[in-house]
């Protein structure tokens, strides 16, 4: 999930750059659509750390 959603969030960063030439593209959405996947790496991290924590406690 974690590589899923990095992958998202270098798509979309690298659209961003392209509205400097290409008009048809959005910045403002891009720029929104970044700031949610980078929250979403953010989540899916706490839920790594979370579980890796969880499994050497048990283990």
């Amino acid at each position: 999930m974690r590589v899923a959603v990095e992958g998202k969030a270098a798509g979309w960063q690298t659209l961003r750059r392209l509205t400097a030439t290409e008009k048809r593209l959005d910045p403002q959405l891009l720029g929104d659509l970044l700031e949610r996947a980078r929250r979403q790496q953010d989540v899916v991290e706490e839920w790594r750390a979370r579980q890796a924590e969880a499994a050497l406690r048990s283990g």
